[in-house]
């Protein structure tokens, strides 16, 4: 998956805080892929969901639940 459903005008590049570093830590630990991967792929979450969340506090709850999805379909295939 990448950002190639979004238009040029909707990508968005995010300044990642610390808690967002240590989940793609976490997530590329979990899955035993590499952290790039699960870089790009928490980024591309987060610009569609902070686009289109109405309660942004679950956020980051989100991001890591699809993120974590989205690898494990990756490394079954």
């Amino acid at each position: 998956m990448n950002d190639e459903s979004l238009s040029p005008g909707e990508q968005q590049v995010f300044v990642r805080s610390a808690n967002a570093d240590t989940e793609i830590e976490l997530l590329a630990s979990e899955t035993h892929l590499p952290r790039e991967l699960v870089a790009n792929l928490y980024s591309s979450e987060r610009a569609k969901l902070e686009r289109t969340a109405k309660i942004k506090t679950y956020v980051p709850v989100l991001i890591h639940r699809r993120v974590k999805a989205l690898l494990r379909e990756r490394h079954r295939a």
